[in-house]
C-alpha cells in the first residue's frame, strides 16, 4: 500500500492528503463498519453504550492491525548449509511442530485472518480443521490433499461455511444495498440482517446461514491425475451428501456403509428414494 500511495501520490500534494484519498477510494468506512459489526457480535455487544464496550472492540481491532509478520526458512539448492530467510505478510501458517511462540501466537494469527486486513492466505494442517472458525472474510477452502472420509470434508469445509459468513454477506449486500442505504439506524449489517429476514423466502437458515446469490462457498481439490484420488474425490462427493442426510444419527460411518451395502451407489438415487414429500397436494 505505501509502494501504491508513492506512485498516486502527485507532485506537491502532502502524503497525508493522498492517504485519506486512498482510504475513499477503497472505501475504508464500509470496511470497517463491517468489521467492526462482527467484532461487537464475538464480544456479545449488539449496541455499544459504554466506553468499555468501545475499547473492548478497539483493542481486538488493533491486536489484528499489528500481528507482526513471521520468519520462515526455505531450502537453497544452491547452498545447502544456508537456508533462505524471508519475512511473510500476506500468507501465514497455522499450527507449527515446535512448542514455542508460534503455539501462544495462533489466537493472534487467526483473529487476524478473521479481518479485512492481512494475512490473505492462511495455511494449516490438520490442526484447523475442526472447532475453528475462519468465515469472516474467507469463502474459499484449497485441498492440499483428498480428505479420507466424508466427515473430514465437511469439517474442512465448515470452517469457512459458518454463521454470517463472507459469502452470506455477499450475497445479502449485492441485493438490498439499496435497502441499508435508505435506513436510518446507525449500524449498517444490523440492517441488512433485517431487511434479509423480511424479505427471505428460504426457510429460518437466511439470512444468517445462506441466502440465494453469486457468492458460494468455493472448493478446490486438485487430486493427481491418473491416480486414486480421482475416484476417492468423486466417492467423496456422494458420501458427502448421504453424510448431510444421516446427520442427528449416533454413528453416522455406520450408517454411510449401511446405505452402500443396501446399494446405494450414487448420492442422487438415495437422495430420490428417501425423500418425504410434504407438500399439501395441489
Amino acid at each position: 500500500a505505501v509502494l501504491l500511495l508513492e506512485r498516486l501520490q502527485p507532485p506537491g500534494q502532502p502524503y497525508w492528503r493522498t492517504v485519506l484519498s486512498y482510504c475513499a477510494w477503497g472505501n475504508l468506512q464500509a470496511v470497517l463498519d463491517e468489521y467492526l459489526h462482527h467484532l461487537a457480535g464475538a464480544e456479545g455487544i449488539s449496541e455499544i453504550g459504554t466506553d468499555d464496550e468501545l475499547m473492548t472492540i478497539a483493542v481486538r481491532a488493533r491486536e489484528a492491525l499489528t500481528l507482526r509478520p513471521s520468519s520462515y526458512k526455505a531450502f537453497d539448492p544452491a547452498n545447502p548449509g544456508e537456508p533462505i530467510t524471508f519475512l511473510s505478510r500476506f500468507a501465514l501458517r497455522y499450527g507449527t511442530r515446535r512448542r514455542d511462540d508460534d503455539e501462544a501466537r495462533q489466537p493472534l494469527v487467526r483473529s487476524a485472518f478473521n479481518s479485512p486486513f492481512w494475512p490473505f492466505v492462511l495455511a494449516t494442517t490438520s490442526i484447523g480443521q475442526e472447532g475453528l472458525d475462519f468465515h469472516w472474510w474467507s469463502h474459499a477452502v484449497v485441498h492440499w490433499n483428498t480428505p479420507a472420509n466424508a466427515v473430514d470434508f465437511e469439517q474442512r469445509e465448515g470452517r469457512v461455511f459458518r454463521y454470517g459468513g463472507h459469502a452470506v454477506r455477499r450475497n445479502l449486500a449485492r441485493r438490498h444495498r439499496a435497502d441499508v442505504l435508505r435506513s436510518s439506524g446507525r449500524n449498517p449489517w444490523a440492517a441488512a440482517y433485517a431487511v434479509g429476514v423480511a424479505g427471505g423466502s428460504v426457510g429460518e437458515f437466511a439470512p444468517h446461514w445462506i441466502f440465494p446469490g453469486p457468492a458460494r462457498i468455493q472448493r478446490h481439490v486438485s487430486p493427481y491425475p491418473l491416480s486414486s484420488d480421482q475416484d476417492r474425490y468423486q466417492r467423496l462427493k456422494d458420501d458427502l451428501v448421504l453424510y448431510r442426510l444421516t446427520l442427528g444419527q449416533p454413528r453416522q460411518e455406520d450408517m454411510l456403509d449401511l446405505l452402500r451395502r443396501r446399494g446405494a451407489a450414487h448420492s442422487t438415487d438415495v437422495v430420490a428414494q428417501a425423500r418425504i414429500d410434504l407438500r399439501p397436494p395441489r
